[in-house]
């Protein structure tokens, strides 16, 4: 099979065709829909040229993505045919090709293979109704972009891409770097799904690389707490069911979603054993204070739980309520952009707080990593140092300890 351009002599970007040779001298011609510039590419190896200009480079790679599918597609086929004893016609060839590329070109675009990636992990149960809200939301960023950048398409994602969804996301939304990291992460958890599933052979995606950085985020010492939990919400039973949820947090360490699968008789010896949401193949066992215990007979062993987003907005509620007003600056990067503004303490309050307040409180205490670990879940320090916030009070007298005082 050779590929030549249908109109090689002309200025402006020409259909590149396939032309097959089949047995008796029966000339087959299929078009791949691809076009490109005369200038970039080489008629005599049969494939776009390398070139220096960036923009130009990835137009080319994605022409040979493409290209290649067409080459490997109809060598497979003549293998094919030639141990089934049967002759390619240009008639079986042309049909062969209209459902290898013509159909999943029109009918299988990028947001038929999202939906169906998003449909899976949810109906399989792999992914937690937070990270289906996650990609929900992902979603309705991608649309947006699609409608200033253009139609998405698996082919076309590239460094220029990247580039371009990156501005898009700081300039146009201000999006912090944890935020345009994050959602990065899960665009390219669902391409390396198409290109595992062989929808696409694009993998440019690799190379863009998903950036963290550490922020500060509140947490509450043993006094605070002591302080939140006798707090007299009496007059508003909705928001003293929050504050009892979220105190427990603080005693257990447990995620918010792990909370629903406490019952009697998952406490045994006043220890909590039940298996771990997100790892399903891992069973916490959590011993229980006598505050814990009390909040829990107090329920019944049934706490009340709400919608995740509502929770967070309750105990930012709470928190302004109980006192802890305090402003306090809250520095952010968009960009290579800082940007401080001046917030309340109780407006950073939110549902993971109250599991970095416990990890906190217990390295404090002086615990040791692993005996922690085994009570929240975790499996790597990194990901478990990333919830721990020792205050100034705390390094200072740690500090003090190993030092002494002047």
């Amino acid at each position: 099979m050779k590929l030549k351009l249908k109109n090689p002599n002309q200025t402006k970007p020409s259909l590149i065709l396939c032309y097959v040779t089949l047995g008796g001298g029966e000339r087959f011609v299929y078009s791949t829909g691809e076009k490109i510039d005369p200038r970039l590419w080489d008629a005599r190896v049969q494939q776009p040229k390398k070139t220096k200009v960036q923009k130009d480079q990835e137009t080319v790679n994605g022409i040979n993505l493409q290209s290649n599918r067409y080459l490997e597609a109809y060598a497979q086929l003549k293998v094919q045919y030639q141990l089934s004893d049967e002759v390619l016609t240009k008639q079986k060839l042309k049909a062969e090709f209209d459902q290898r590329f013509k159909n999943i070109r029109s009918t299988l675009n990028f947001w038929d293979h999202y939906t169906s990636f998003c449909d899976l992990n949810h109906k399989s149960g792999k992914w937690q109704p937070s990270t289906c809200q996650r990609y929900r939301v992902l979603k309705n960023l991608l649309l947006e972009f699609e409608d200033i950048y253009g139609t998405l398409s698996l082919e076309k994602i590239s460094n220029t891409w990247y580039a371009d969804f990156k501005h898009f996301c700081e300039q146009n939304k201000r999006h912090q770097v944890n935020t345009f990291g994050r959602n990065l992460g899960l665009l390219k958890t669902f391409l390396g799904y198409c290109l595992e599933e062989g929808y696409t052979k694009n993998d440019q995606f690799k190379k863009f690389v998903v950036k963290r950085e550490v922020t500060y985020q509140e947490v509450f010492d043993m006094e605070e707490v002591k302080q939140l939990y006798g707090f007299n919400l009496s007059e508003n039973k909705r928001l003293e069911r929050v504050r009892d949820v979220f105190v427990l947090g603080c005693l257990t360490g447990m995620r918010y979603s792990d909370y629903k699968r406490i019952q009697r008789e998952n406490v045994i010896n006043d220890v909590i054993r039940i298996r771990e949401v997100k790892d399903k193949s891992k069973t916490l066992e959590i011993p229980l204070s006598g505050w814990a215990k009390a909040i829990l007979e107090k329920y019944n062993y049934c706490l009340p739980l709400i919608s995740e987003q509502k929770f967070r907005e309750y105990i930012k509620q709470i928190a302004e309520l109980a006192g802890f007003t305090a402003p306090t600056i809250k520095s952010t990067r968009v960009g290579n952009t800082v940007e401080e503004k001046s917030v309340r303490r109780c407006d950073l309050i939110s549902t993971h707080t109250a599991r970095r307040t416990f990890i906190t409180i217990m390295k404090n205490k002086g615990v040791p990593d692993k005996v922690i670990m085994d009570i929240t879940g975790h499996k790597s320090l990194s990901s478990f140092h990333r919830y721990y916030r020792p205050n100034n009070e705390d390094v200072s007298n740690f500090m003090h300890s190993v030092w002494g005082r002047g």
